[in-house]
């Protein structure tokens, strides 16, 4: 009976792994259409903490997916450096880049557009301690500001502030004063996300153009 039963076994072991024969476990083997981390997948951004330190760090695509119109990415990076390491979450933006424009046309750290799928998860506090923003608050405000905007845009950009930033000033100004105030002690959120774009979008027309 013993005998049986392992000859059993070990048959199903076989089918299952010849129906799976596609299935690849490890980010050096998840390619193709679906998309997953490469070795390409890895690019590289500038952080800054909210002291004004700049570091450069890998983020991660997780997802890349071409359409007619649009890219589709998750791209994952460290936003919040300042917690213990056992609460350093990563972020997970959603985002979707227009192939002929090459402007931002979705980002969300939650829901893709239809509200079907997660595609992004948020890594900050949710409320922010210092100033109380919520996540809905960065979607309702800040996000649409980034909606929109090319890498052009960015030009002049690497801090949402018009003062000097802990040694750091951008050379264009940001119209939207009252919203740089409101943020002001989001700092951390606000900058990593303007950089995080300006480096997908920097990806993007560099694969896409």
């Amino acid at each position: 009976m013993k005998r049986i039963l392992l000859v059993f076994s070990v048959l199903i072991i076989v089918f299952t792994l010849s129906a799976c024969d596609d299935v690849c476990v490890g980010p050096e083997c998840v390619t193709g259409e679906t998309g997953g981390v490469t070795s390409d997948s890895i690019i590289k951004f500038l952080h800054v903490d909210g002291h004004g330190a700049e570091s450069e760090k890998d983020a991660y695509i997780l997802f890349e997916f071409e359409t007619t119109n649009y890219v589709k990415y998750q791209i994952s990076y460290l936003s919040c450096t300042c917690r213990d390491a056992n609460v350093n979450y990563w972020q997970v933006a959603y985002v979707e880049i227009n192939k002929y424009t090459n402007d931002v046309s979705f980002l969300s750290f939650s829901l893709d557009p239809e509200g079907h799928y997660r595609g992004g998860m948020w890594g900050d506090s949710d409320p922010i301690p210092t100033n109380n923003k919520t996540l809905e608050d960065f979607e309702t405000d800040f996000f649409p500001w980034i909606v929109g905007k090319t890498l052009t845009d960015f030009e002049g950009i690497s801090v949402f502030s018009n003062d000097d930033y802990h040694g750091i000033q951008n050379t264009t100004n940001i119209a939207e004063q009252d919203m740089i105030d409101d943020y002001a002690s989001s700092s951390v959120s606000t900058n990593n996300i303007i950089r995080i774009m300006k480096t997908l979008l920097t990806y993007h027309e560099e694969n896409y153009n």
